[in-house]
């Protein structure tokens, strides 16, 4: 087991038991010179004028920033699976009796989003994060506001965006900021839709928490890899979102709009249990966050309106809206946008960030799109999908990974379409699903798979073949 200690304001470094053990330390100290981790989470309530989140809130922040950092900086691979690490957190928090109450429940949660195993160590604190500056300049009036969503710049909440829009919502969007020119591009985004719907109160507020390596304690001294996964960055963005809430009122409703199918996260194949996306919409995942919101004393719940639809379907929402048009090809869907720096010496047309076209998410978004007949998307112009794709990048984790997977889910499907009760089995994979969930999830999976066989017919380039897929035809 790795042991993470996390220091909030001073160092507490102070465990109970053998003095040998092992121990990385992350101190979230604003003291430059103490801190190994770089952040600016208060402006989350500095914005609004506050001193202070409430004392739960400031828990549940500093829980998720812990999760996160450990995250980042302590590498799957080295533990024996490649992928499941098993660590135990030393978290200080203001409230101790609730968070014990739910330390359970807490660390499967987590457990369910990233695929680890956690075990939480709470200890008692009455230090405030960064509880000593009230700003005067600049601030953001809460009572404007009935309602927050998060946006990344993706196709998901932009199109989410729009639909709180078209509902005559005001809404404050939370984003994360990780590089300058994602952030330009969540502004561009941000900006066209305040601009086209000017009767709106509408904000975009981003924050940053970017762990460097951990300081070291106990007898040998590694040298650690980062870590690319960092699936708990999600948990991160719901604790901004809900500091924000809990600010502009109790009830405010928090929104994660993503599509259904990459919400209930089948796995592509048998060998890959869901490892190609999040599981940060999962009814389990934002079931089991909301009844431990409600058990430690939270009001506000966090939901996803698009839950049952495909990522076809919403963009048939919005195909025909003028920011839709104008806009949605500048969205960034791909897991990795920034990776395209890296080509640009081996040619002139490739820009940073853009869409690499090959990795999943960027394959639903071409679906999709393909759906509506219309992608203007700047994918990079090196990465043709097709056979020779394929031969060219077929190494287990090369460029070519997600695509076989894709292919090889679409054969598993057409040989199964007729059969109600295995496409359910494979929904049941990740956990219990209610009996409405089941039947959403049932539509929303065989219609995002359309989508995706729709795409590779009009794709072509020998991936028929290449799958061995006789009969890859879609229902007149």
């Amino acid at each position: 087991m790795t042991n993470v200690w996390i220091n909030k304001n001073n160092d507490e470094f102070n465990p109970s038991g053998s003095t040998e053990e092992k121990f990385f330390l992350f101190n979230l100290s604003d003291k430059k010179n103490k801190s190994n981790v770089k952040t600016d989470m208060e402006q989350l309530w500095r914005r609004f004028g506050l001193e202070n989140l409430s004392n739960v809130n400031e828990d549940f922040l500093i829980i998720a920033s812990s999760i996160f950092c450990a995250d980042k900086r302590i590498p799957r691979k080295n533990f024996s699976d490649n992928w499941t690490r098993n660590m135990r957190l030393f978290i200080p928090v203001l409230e101790l009796e609730k968070w014990n109450m739910v330390k359970k429940e807490l660390e499967n949660t987590i457990g369910f989003l990233s695929g680890d195993k956690w075990t939480f160590e709470f200890r008692a604190t009455t230090s405030r994060f960064r509880g000593d500056k009230k700003n005067t300049k600049n601030l953001i009036s809460a009572e404007k506001y009935d309602s927050v969503s998060l946006f990344s710049g993706g196709l998901d909440s932009f199109c989410g965006a729009l639909t709180l829009s078209e509902n005559e919502k005001n809404t404050l969007y939370i984003g994360f900021r990780e590089y300058n020119l994602l952030t330009n591009r969540q502004r561009e985004l941000f900006d066209s839709i305040r601009d086209s719907y000017s009767e709106l109160d509408s904000e975009l507020l981003l924050f940053n928490v970017n762990p460097f390596a951990p300081l070291q304690r106990g007898e040998r001294i590694e040298k650690l890899p980062g870590e690319s996964t960092s699936r708990s960055r999600s948990l991160l963005f719901i604790a901004g979102a809900m500091s924000v809430a809990s600010v502009i009122g109790k009830e405010t409703p928090v929104y994660i709009p993503e599509n259904g199918f990459i919400g209930v996260n089948v796995p592509l194949t048998d060998s890959r249990t869901g490892s190609c996306s999040t599981r940060t919409t999962h009814p389990i995942f934002i079931n089991s966050l909301n009844k431990i919101f409600k058990k430690i004393g939270i009001e506000n719940r966090v939901s996803n309106f698009y839950w049952n639809k495909s990522k076809g379907e919403i963009l048939e929402e919005h195909k025909n809206n003028a920011v839709f048009k104008q806009k949605s090809h500048r969205t960034l869907s791909c897991s990795h946008p920034c990776l395209s720096r890296y080509d640009k010496k081996r040619s002139d047309k490739v820009v940073t960030p853009c869409n690499c076209g090959y990795c999943y998410p960027c394959l639903i978004r071409m679906a999709s799109f393909t759906k509506i007949e219309q992608d203007e998307t700047c994918y990079n112009p090196l990465y043709q999908l097709g056979r020779d794709f394929i031969l060219n990048h077929n190494n287990i984790q090369g460029r070519a990974s997600d695509l076989k997977a894709v292919l090889f889910s679409l054969k598993r499907y057409i040989k199964h379409r007729d059969d109600s009760e295995y496409i359910r089995s494979l929904l049941l994979r990740q956990g219990p699903l209610v009996s409405e969930e089941l039947d959403g999830y049932e539509k929303v999976y065989r219609q995002s798979m359309e989508e995706l066989m729709e795409m590779m017919i009009s794709i072509d380039n020998g991936l028929i073949e290449y799958a061995g897929i006789e009969e890859f035809g879609i229902d007149e």
